[in-house]
């Protein structure tokens, strides 16, 4: 009885980690071919416009509508595209509550980075004859960066406020799949990012056990590396308080780091507005819960 209990114990584990896997097949042949009109680009530059505005959730909503307008006339607009990723992070991480709306958020995110990765036509064709998204990461360029970024901050933010203990046990495997493309962008151009990519790596090399690649200690470099690269933006001041000093049980640099970016001129920074608006914003909520 005790053995048999103990089987039907681990396999209701396994069942339960099955069922929580993240299922995202590849999506190249709903990817479309980046072939700009005259209609799409001076809608794009709309779009950019309320971009470069949106710093509360209505503007951010007119903005995504703008840039969802541009796809409507070019399927395959690269710009457009990763500007959406971002923009649904943003919309799932700061304007929105209920954890079932911002997984949706999230994924929608996920799918746009990846069908801007597909505007490349070799990336395109290596997946579609067989190699994963994973495998054919070499094809992507330069061209790709942000598209690459933007997947993986969607990634993250769907194991930081969507997933459960299970969930994130079940999918710690998709973090190791984010470290490809992170390297794979550190090849093409150590600088890009501002900061934000070394703390990607933050991210993953916390989150991730050992014997997966994880390193409490690489974590630790790169947090370092964010700052450093970081002097002229937000990100990596407002991500080293608000997580990795809370990881680190180190509440007043925590404090120390959210009161810097609470106090910032945000127009001296170069993160994206409606991201510099965010980081600002939440390091103020931050600290008003701290007093």
């Amino acid at each position: 009885m005790f053995r048999i209990g103990w089987a039907a114990a681990y396999l209701l584990i396994i069942i339960l980690l099955l069922s929580c896997s993240l299922k995202l097949e590849p999506l190249w042949q709903e990817a479309a071919t980046d072939n700009p009109t005259t209609q799409s680009l001076k809608k794009l530059n709309e779009a950019k416009v309320l971009f470069d505005k949106a710093g509360d959730a209505n503007s951010l909503k007119k903005s995504i509508a703008a840039f969802e307008s541009v796809l409507n006339e070019n399927p395959g607009d690269y710009e457009a595209l990763s500007l959406l990723s971002t923009q649904y992070v943003l919309m799932g991480t700061a304007y929105t509550k209920d954890r079932n709306d911002k997984s949706a958020l999230f994924h929608k995110a996920m799918k746009y980075a990846e069908l801007a990765m597909y505007t490349n036509p070799a990336f395109k064709n290596r997946v579609a004859h067989g190699e994963s998204p994973w495998g054919a990461t070499d094809a992507l360029g330069a061209n790709e960066l942000s598209a690459m970024y933007f997947w993986v901050i969607a990634l993250q933010y769907q194991f930081k406020e969507v997933m459960f203990l299970p969930e994130k046990i079940a999918n710690v495997n998709w973090l190791q799949k984010g470290l490809v493309l992170l390297n794979q962008i550190q090849k093409i151009d150590p600088e890009f990012g501002g900061g934000g990519v070394e703390f990607c790596k933050v991210i993953c090399y916390y989150a991730l056990p050992e014997f997966k690649g994880g390193s409490p200690e690489k974590g630790d470099e790169y947090m370092r590396k964010a700052v450093t690269k970081g002097t002229n933006w937000l990100l990596p001041r407002w991500a080293r308080g608000k997580y990795y000093y809370v990881i680190k049980n180190e509440p007043e640099k925590s404090r120390q780091d959210l009161e810097w970016v609470a106090q910032q001129d945000l127009s001296n920074y170069q993160d994206p507005y409606p991201w510099r608006v965010h980081f600002q914003k939440d390091a103020q909520k931050l600290m008003a819960k701290a007093d």
